[in-house]
């Protein structure tokens, strides 16, 4: 499994495994990053929409390769 990226910008585009406290709360492909890497969006597929994440909320992101 890839390490965290801290960077989520570099992450736009990519399918990432969300996580909590070592635990995955989901997956899915981030559509767009803060400049400072403090919020992004992640979209869903199907009719899941997307979610604001915050990484001030303690979530890790976890690239899929």
């Amino acid at each position: 499994m890839p390490d965290a990226t801290e960077n989520w910008q570099q992450l736009i585009g990519s399918w990432v495994e969300l996580r909590r406290e070592g635990r995955v709360v989901r997956t899915g492909e981030v559509e767009d990053a803060t400049t400072d890497s403090s919020v992004m969006w992640l979209k869903f597929n199907g009719n899941h929409g997307r979610q604001l994440i915050t990484k001030s909320d303690g979530y890790e992101v976890r690239p899929l390769r």
